[in-house]
């Protein structure tokens, strides 16, 4: 990690020597911040966030080292670099104590100074790409938990986190959750003649045929082998509900190709309200997959909304 991609922040009261450096540095790093005592310095340190800190030791509010004591509590990773016109044991020692990056006497010797610098950048570079990489390994590990792999859309276990949610957000500002059950309607028997691969085709095409006549903020879940789940929040009209119940049918109706045969693939959908129907999740969703198998009974390819007559 070049300097250039670097922020700095020299924290010194002597007015010239801020200058200085400034001078030296100012071309070389992304940016430069300057403060004038402790104090200050702790307050831009906060406000800014430097890659790296350079700070004397003798200065009026706040002293370097109290400063950096601070600075390591907050972020105990955080590169500081102590600079001193003396350096009596003491002081090493309690710099020390504090794991003070690097210390530099006064008059700085600026190749020493350059040298300290590009090392942290070199540390400051390999951590970010331990960073990186790890914040890859937990961002996979989450999608495989989450997503289902051929659809790329939530998978069961993300299902129930959103539609807990959903509920939580519905009791606490009064509204309604429609849940859908979609269910493909003999998928086994496609399955079982014309293999595996044509049926992920319909799946994907199916996914694909409703995301886009449903909206962003709306779950669509695989459940299951050729089960589906889909959340609707903030449900003010039945007849929205009914409205997308019946492009979810139509959308849901594909033809795919496979080996010159035509494959023909439906839907039935089974329909719950929260709190319309229920109060409880688990029976929510006992309710739509119930009202999906009276879809299933009533000829295919169709919706039904549950009641208790069912």
């Amino acid at each position: 990690m070049p300097l250039k991609n670097l922020t700095i922040l020299y924290v010194e009261d002597n007015i010239d020597a801020q200058e200085q450096l400034k001078m030296i540095l100012e071309d070389d790093v992304k940016e430069f911040y300057q403060a004038y005592d402790g104090e200050e310095g702790l307050t831009l340190y906060r406000e800014k966030k430097p890659d790296i800190i350079l700070a004397d030791i003798n200065m009026p509010l706040l002293d370097g080292l109290e400063m950096a004591k601070q600075i390591k509590k907050i972020d105990p990773e955080q590169p500081i670099l102590i600079i001193s016109s003396f350096d009596d044991k003491e002081t090493l020692l309690k710099a020390i104590n504090i794991v003070i990056d690097g210390f530099i006497q006064k008059p700085i010797d600026i190749d020493m100074l350059e040298t300290q610098l590009n090392k942290i950048a070199k540390n400051l570079h390999q951590r970010k790409s331990h960073q990186n990489t790890r914040e890859e390994e937990i961002n996979k590990l989450y999608n495989l938990a989450h997503y289902d792999m051929l659809t790329k859309i939530p998978n069961r276990v993300l299902f129930d986190i959103r539609l807990k949610q959903a509920i939580s957000n519905a009791t606490r500002h009064n509204t309604n959750v429609a849940l859908f059950f979609i269910d493909l309607d003999d998928f086994k028997n496609i399955n079982d003649y014309y293999g595996h691969q044509a049926g992920d085709k319909i799946l994907i095409s199916i996914v694909n045929n409703i995301k886009k006549v449903i909206r962003s903020e709306d779950t669509l879940s695989r459940i299951g082998g050729d089960e589906f789940a889909l959340i609707i929040e903030g449900v003010v009209e039945k007849s929205y509900v009914t409205s997308l119940a019946e492009k979810i049918v139509e959308a849901s109706s594909v033809c795919i190709k496979q080996r010159n045969n035509e494959i023909y693939a439906s839907c039935s959908l089974g329909i719950s309200i929260f709190p319309d129907d229920t109060n409880d999740k688990k029976e929510l969703i006992h309710f739509a997959d119930v009202a999906m198998y009276k879809s299933k009974s009533s000829g295919k390819k169709n919706f039904s909304y549950y009641t208790k007559e069912i």
